[in-house]
């Protein structure tokens, strides 16, 4: 495969974002080879445009089918290189309390080498709540958001870090608004912060567990 080509699929599996970071050297969990068009069929397009949206529709059939979610597929979903794939496995990975998981999708939230998953990361750590979770969000943060011509998640990261302070009785992102306004005047954006959706994701998450 020619590097022309590389750049081709890489595109569109969702890798638009080329950049360079500390966060370089890390090691992303990759499969190394494609995934059959099985597993996509029945465990990606059903789910992939619903998990972490409004929309409930697909909540009752996905308990019928929940058991069948293994740690050994989440593994797989999280090392395909596609957007997709990885949110998905990300969310299963959050229903299934796999924390054993959650470097893995730390490393791939840091990185940030795909575009459209970066907030389920966010949702997921923020499910997760751990020491881990919150080291993630903070170097995250640290780094994007002063680097406002790359447009990530750095509002979503916030959000996560604000809730996990709220909820842990810490102060752990009071430290970031400074950059955050900053980037906010960059960016010429309107809106604040808010944890409405956050919150109400994380509910259906929980729900989901039971």
């Amino acid at each position: 495969m020619n590097d022309l080509q590389k750049v081709t699929d890489l595109h569109a599996a969702g890798a638009i974002i080329r950049h360079l970071s500390p966060f370089a050297s890390l090691t992303s969990h990759e499969n190394g080879f494609e995934l059959p068009a099985s597993i996509l069929q029945q465990w990606v397009k059903p789910y992939y445009m619903n998990v972490g949206s409004g929309n409930d529709e697909w909540i009752e059939p996905f308990y019928q089918v929940k058991s069948l979610i293994t740690h050994d597929l989440t593994t797989l979903l999280l090392g395909d290189v596609n957007w997709q794939t990885r949110k998905v496995g990300a969310y299963f990975a959050a229903v299934n309390q796999y924390t054993d998981l959650e470097d893995m999708i730390g490393t791939h939230f840091l990185k940030s080498e795909l575009s459209c998953v970066g907030s389920m990361y966010t949702l997921v750590l923020a499910s997760f709540n751990s020491s881990k979770s919150v080291t993630y969000l903070d170097k995250y943060l640290h780094y994007y958001l002063k680097r406002p011509e790359l447009h990530v998640d750095q509002q979503a990261a916030m959000e996560a870090s604000l809730y996990l302070d709220a909820i842990n009785g810490t102060d752990h992102t009071s430290r970031h608004f400074p950059h955050w306004e900053k980037l906010r005047q960059q960016w010429m954006h309107a809106f604040g912060l808010s944890l409405q959706y956050l919150e109400e994701q994380l509910a259906v998450i929980k729900n989901l567990r039971n």
